[in-house]
């Protein structure tokens, strides 16, 4: 991992998930305190996302994204419920057949889009820095491009960039082609056509087994081939929510990124970490 590594490379590492619940947003803000994670998408239709934006560093808050430590985000949600409410538009594979035969209604994820734009916006006193989606369904047909439109008009000083799926060409990674093949290029051609910043790169897809080896095994490989630009999805979180499938995987991320070995990892591989902010805005 040293010797082929010389150049610096600059990565932006995004928690997922901020304010699904408390273990994700104590976990998430003692990350990013300690410089581990530079940007985290939020989960603003959650009963706990007020708060969850209250218990954020105070910098994070202010409007010159120059002086902020990490990029906050709106994670676009379609396909989970929270606070006793039914996902609107139901499971995600209903979403993503509705979405490829282009039977949702545009109307319908326009108005869901604009509601979290305004949660975020209430409770942050500010625009998103970046926009992705939960399970990646910000990329999927009629998403996208309501998506595109939404941000055209409310941001058309400066819009948030937007998080690509598209893995390293080096990474041979079968749920990571899946994720890409789920509509990044269209999303890219539009969002660059619209005058909107993506990400070039994505790592961090696995499957969420809670074995730190196992996770190590990826890192290596994603630091390996991660070129300059690169984005981390993870997933972190310092306690386990009962009923949630990926518990253990979240508070075994917790434990390797706050880590000695993940910062030594970064240190030999001669990767820095900044935000998507300071990143993307000369790309």
């Amino acid at each position: 991992m040293g010797s082929e590594v010389s150049k610096v490379r600059h990565w932006v590492i995004a928690a997922d998930d901020f304010a699904i619940d408390g273990g994700a947003i104590d976990g998430i803000v003692d990350l990013i305190e300690r410089g581990r994670v530079t940007a985290t998408s939020a989960l603003v239709e959650t009963p706990l996302w007020r708060s969850a934006a209250r218990a954020l560093p105070a910098d994070l808050r202010s409007p010159d994204s120059s002086t902020r430590r990490a990029d906050i985000g709106l994670h676009v949600n379609l396909t989970e419920g929270f606070g006793g409410r039914p996902a609107e538009f139901g499971s995600l594979w209903r979403l993503l057949a509705r979405s490829a035969l282009r039977w949702l209604s545009s109307a319908h994820v326009r108005a869901a889009l604009e509601r979290q734009f305004d949660a975020y916006e209430d409770a942050m006193g500010r625009a998103p820095d970046y926009v992705d989606g939960h399970h990646h369904i910000h990329q999927f047909p009629v998403v996208r491009d309501e998506l595109v439109a939404v941000l055209r008009r409310r941001y058309p000083g400066r819009m948030p960039w937007v998080r690509s799926t598209k893995p390293p060409q080096d990474l041979r990674d079968l749920k990571a082609l899946v994720i890409d093949a789920l509509g990044e290029s269209r999303l890219r051609q539009k969002a660059h056509a619209a005058g909107i910043r993506t990400s070039p790169w994505m790592v961090g897809v696995y499957d969420f087994r809670p074995d730190g080896e196992s996770y190590w095994e990826d890192m290596h490989e994603w630091i390996r081939c991660g070129p300059d630009g690169s984005v981390l999805m993870c997933h972190p979180a310092r306690e386990k929510r009962e009923g949630d499938p990926i518990a253990s995987g979240r508070l075994m991320e917790y434990t390797e990124l706050g880590g000695e070995r993940f910062e030594a990892a970064l240190a030999q591989a001669n990767i820095v970490l900044t935000t998507g902010s300071r990143l993307f805005s000369s790309r």
